[in-house]
């Protein structure tokens, strides 16, 4: 039995009150209509390196080495009313982080 003495729990609020809050990634399929504009926005909300190839490979490597501590969540809106140039980029990218899960599950995907 671990008994806490009021140092480590006041140590315990201060860990908690220093994580960083889930980033939550909103991509509306509606509005977001090609891969450019799409990557454009990942590129800008997750603030990735340089080095980003602006394909899904890429980005399925950037994030499986994201820093485990930080949570990002992909929240997938409107997808009914996407562009039928994106269906097959939506499909890959709902499957690419589905799989990251698995590998990092800080990364989480949100489909309403």
């Amino acid at each position: 039995m671990v008994n806490k003495t009021k140092d480590n729990v006041s140590l315990d609020k201060e860990r908690y009150k220093k994580q960083k809050p889930m980033k939550e990634v909103l991509i509306n399929c509606e509005k977001i209509r090609s891969r450019k504009v799409l990557h454009d926005y990942l590129e800008s909300e997750l603030s990735l390196p340089d080095y980003y190839g602006r394909n899904l490979d890429a980005l399925h490597d950037i994030l499986a080495t994201h820093n485990q501590t930080d949570p990002v969540s992909f929240r997938m809106i409107n997808r009914e009313k996407q562009s039928t140039r994106m269906v097959q980029m939506y499909a890959a990218m709902i499957d690419m982080l589905r799989e990251l899960h698995k590998v990092n599950p800080n990364i989480t995907l949100i489909e309403e």
